[in-house]
């Protein structure tokens, strides 16, 4: 099933009193879920990806086969493709909560739309500002559960659900092995495009516990969070991460890289 999904998220004060609002239907356009959700004070920024966060989530409940994701925060939506640098803490985290939720989806897009093609999802977060509570207006499919996780207030984070990874570390059960993930240039950088000289020798690198010689700094910004993301799924769902196509950090240099589980490791099968 393939599901088309809006979301948008705001503060007032910014930082100030923020919601989040979710729109998801089927690609005939029957509406599945429509729901306002109030994250407490937060700002403009961490709003949104709470938004994405939530999005993601729900959508997860269906689940979906393909996920087309539109938002009006081009800042969000050039951090999730990797064209844009996410320099904020605050952001850094929310930003890795969404790309180990997107690594868990079999296809996805992400789009930039205008502001009026994004106002139902912006009436559902204004709604919830308004009432400061979550407001579920739309729930059509029976078999969703109400189980959405409430997003703790004060800090501008997603609360994780039992037993997944944080920021700060693994979930129970830690684990002692770093899976490796390959790093292939799909595209090369531009002519002159890259500070170290080209993209990096070889056909692929991968990368551990540590990053490989050779990676230029602005690569290796744009690739660690899935990297990362990769790294921190369980072992048993590491062999069905797709992989993931990451634009280079660096302006000018347009290089794209895909970024997957190693061929025959982690629980994968061998190439």
């Amino acid at each position: 099933m393939a599901l088309v999904v809006h979301f948008d998220g705001g503060a007032r004060g910014n930082p100030g009193p923020a919601g989040a609002g979710v729109v998801i239907a089927t690609e005939a356009g029957d509406c599945l879920h429509e729901g306002g959700y109030f994250l407490g004070p937060m700002t403009n920024n961490a709003a949104e990806y709470n938004a994405l966060i939530l999005a993601l989530r729900r959508a997860a409940e269906m689940p979906p086969d393909q996920l087309r994701l539109h938002s009006d925060s081009e800042l969000l939506v050039r951090q999730i493709t990797g064209e844009y640098r996410v320099k904020n803490p605050v952001l850094q985290q929310l930003h890795e909560q969404a790309q180990l939720l997107l690594l868990k989806v079999k296809s996805w897009t992400i789009h930039h739309v205008r502001r009026e093609h994004n106002r139902r999802a912006d009436e559902l977060a204004n709604l919830a500002m308004d009432r400061e509570t979550d407001v579920i207006v739309t729930e059509h499919d029976p078999d969703i559960t109400r189980r959405t996780t409430r997003m703790s207030k004060g800090n501008g984070h997603a609360a994780h659900a039992a037993g997944a990874p944080t920021a700060g570390g693994e979930a129970d059960g830690a684990r002692t092995d770093v899976p490796a993930v390959r790093i292939a240039v799909t595209r090369p950088p531009a002519e002159d495009g890259c500070p170290a000289g080209q993209a990096f020798d070889g056909d692929a690198l991968l990368v551990g516990a540590r990053l490989p010689s050779g990676m230029c700094t602005n690569c290796a910004q744009a690739v660690l969070p899935t990297v990362l993301a990769i790294q921190r799924t369980a072992p048993g769902e590491v062999g069905l991460v797709p992989a993931m196509v990451i634009v280079c950090a660096q302006g000018g240099c347009g290089a794209q890289f895909s970024v997957a589980p190693a061929p025959g490791a982690n629980g994968g099968t061998s190439a």
